[in-house]
């Protein structure tokens, strides 16, 4: 059987589900910023974000997102840090200043209604492919979702224009994620907690192949099985499982 990664439209087909399921909830602004908080602080303590990084979510019905900020530290940030930001890349509100590559999130948001938060890490791993070129394959059962691939924005240093925001966004295009050239990695979904379960997975997926090209020839996952996993292990069920869980990871280990 001819393995290939699947195509664009037949994995968004896959992804798709009720709406109820699928659009940012509707939570209010504070619990909003909280999700943001608690996300880049999970991020942090699972070694994709460090000192840089920074997630985002959009406000629902409006031109605005959240996004945290830039002089915060990732490890303890919380709700009242969150700064809100128009799709201009102005700051609207918020204490501090936010990230000089907020163009990441907000060039994504102008080119992809149907995103509601952005991830912006630094994986070890997945970088790694930005180096070389060579492709993030589905080698594992959860990194099927990216069957469409995994582009390569080839601008080296900060995306903090305009210009390159909406480039991000044409480079993006349909996908879940790209690799920032010998930076970092940005992730998308429809909501926060599904653009945290892909960071994890991207990165994974990542990990497990660059160990199995280490040993010998990889083979990506047919179509087929490319369907099939994404079915099976990334259904709203399965994204909140793993949203749950970091949560409860990080309550235990402040003794909560």
């Amino acid at each position: 059987m001819k393995r290939s990664t699947i195509g664009v439209l037949a994995l968004l087909d896959l992804l798709a589900a009720p709406a109820a399921e699928r659009v940012q909830a509707a939570d209010d602004v504070e619990t909003l910023k909280a999700k943001v908080a608690q996300a880049t602080r999970m991020l942090t303590r699972e070694g994709l974000l460090a000192s840089s990084g920074h997630v985002s979510v959009r406000i629902p019905d409006s031109n605005l997102a959240l996004i945290g900020p830039a002089g915060v530290s990732r490890a303890i940030l919380q709700a009242a840090d969150i700064i809100t930001v128009d799709l201009d890349s102005k700051q609207v509100a918020g204490r501090t200043s936010p990230p000089k590559e907020t163009e990441i999130h907000t060039g994504i948001y102008r080119a992809r209604p149907d995103v509601n938060a952005v991830i912006h890490s630094h994986p070890l791993h997945s970088v790694v492919f930005s180096l070389t070129g060579k492709p993030i394959l589905p080698v594992t059962v959860h990194g099927a979702i990216f069957g469409d691939g995994v582009p390569i924005f080839e601008h080296v240093g900060h995306l903090n224009t305009r210009e390159l925001g909406d480039a991000l966004g044409r480079t993006l295009g349909t996908r879940r994620a790209l690799l920032l050239k010998m930076h970092g990695a940005v992730i998308v979904g429809p909501t926060l907690e599904e653009a945290f379960a892909a960071s994890l997975q991207l990165e994974e997926n990542a990990e497990k192949q660059l160990w199995a090209e280490a040993t010998g020839k990889v083979e990506p996952m047919t179509p087929e099985e490319v369907e099939r996993c994404v079915r099976q292990s990334f259904s709203s069920f399965s994204v909140a499982k793993r949203w749950r869980y970091y949560v409860a990871k990080e309550r235990a280990a402040l003794g909560e």
